[in-house]
């Protein structure tokens, strides 16, 4: 089999969570695979391009269009440089898909994170988001979505073909491990760490509800909370500012450190140092975080709504997350309770057998295979 990609994930020059499952997962496919070829379609410069990224399967095409407006490239240039190639499907993992699909196309929706937001969902970037999504649930071969929730909303709210969307669940990132002894030590002494510490991987999108937790952390009984550490890391420059600003009206949150983007080198380690990882995200499509950290042995708090529980399996301890109180209760409970920790980590690291690049890569494998003999669908 000869699959077109859009791989622009794979080689963006800060590639994120999408780049990092693509590589996993075409790695394992095509290790089950070696006689299938990949024509990766991407837009970096040639000489930016780390070809040793992939197997010897994968071929990168720097594929440009110079005046691209409307994102043509995605619309147009993509699948015509797919049927050019010959390949027999053109695959789209991150949400979007062509207006025109010449050839078997598989999506890849991860989540429905825009239209969850209003102020995003009724911007231009939004309504070409829904737009795309329609498209893709009506005229695509076949969806992929990571987690039963949100295929799920894509068979209810879009009408997508039950038959024809597949819940493909990731697993955790290969490049993450549990860090211990000197090489945690070194990251930690980096870091100045030197007490316990709840981490929490922050960012300016609201749903991450990175201030909703700093408002349970002030709530927090000041005796549970006084030797430990909030550390908040991701944070751009003005979200830095703005949450600096918000914590001038906690006095009473003490412990909180907010810092940039962690090098990739040393996320690992933050996970592993960690006590506790607070995931109290409003919106998510699967939660690679959380498989991060039973990777890394640490235990687990998750919004108990979206896929989260569905991915958490119980393994994790739940709290509402529109609500402080809540928030601070099941934060207080970790903080104070260590058996409840080490139960949640073992819990984690059981719940983690069901999520190998093995299984998912299967899973794609069968998608794939299947398809060839699906005639392509007209727009209704």
């Amino acid at each position: 089999m000869r699959i077109a990609l859009d791989a622009r994930t794979i080689y963006a020059p800060q590639r994120r969570g999408t780049g990092k499952n693509l590589i996993d997962l075409y790695r394992e496919v095509l290790h089950l695979r070696p006689h299938w070829q990949v024509e990766a379609f991407h837009r970096a410069e040639p000489d930016d391009v780390d070809r040793g990224l992939m197997p010897l399967q994968c071929h990168p095409q720097h594929l440009e269009m110079p005046g691209d407006r409307l994102d043509a490239w995605q619309r147009l240039r993509l699948p015509m440089a797919a049927w050019r190639s010959g390949a027999d499907v053109l695959h789209c993992p991150a949400n979007h898909c062509p207006s025109w699909m010449p050839i078997p196309t598989v999506v890849t929706i991860h989540d429905l994170i825009p239209l969850d937001d209003p102020d995003r969902r009724h911007t231009d970037e939004g309504r070409r988001f829904e737009r795309s999504i329609r498209q893709a649930c009506r005229r695509a071969t076949h969806l992929v979505s990571p987690s039963k929730y949100t295929r799920d909303r894509l068979v209810a709210e879009f009408n997508a073909d039950p038959g024809r969307a597949t819940v493909n669940h990731w697993a955790a990132d290969k490049g993450c491990e549990r860090i211990t002894g000197r090489a945690l030590d070194a990251v930690l002494d980096r870091w100045d760490l030197r007490c316990p510490y709840v981490l929490h991987l922050g960012a300016a999108d609201p749903r991450k509800n990175t201030r909703g937790l700093l408002d349970a952390w002030a709530a927090i009984d000041d005796a549970a909370r006084r030797d430990w550490t909030l550390l908040i890391v991701g944070l751009d420059e003005t979200t830095r500012a703005d949450l600096e600003r918000h914590l001038v009206g906690l006095p009473e949150a003490s412990g909180v450190r907010l810092e940039p983007f962690a090098p990739e080198e040393d996320l690992a380690a933050l996970i592993s140092g960690a006590e506790v990882l607070a995931y109290p995200s409003l919106s998510e499509g699967f939660g690679l975080p959380v498989l991060d950290a039973w990777t890394c042995e640490t235990a687990v708090m998750i919004a108990g709504e979206t896929c989260l529980p569905e991915i958490a399996g119980g393994a994790a301890l739940p709290v509402d997350p529109r609500r402080t109180e809540g928030m601070a209760t099941g934060l207080q409970m970790l903080l104070e309770d260590e058996p409840l920790r080490r139960a949640l980590v073992d819990k984690g690291l059981h719940r983690l057998r069901s999520f190998t690049w093995r299984q998912t890569a299967n899973r794609f494998i069968e998608v794939m295979e299947s398809i060839n003999a699906v005639p392509l669908r007209k727009a209704a």
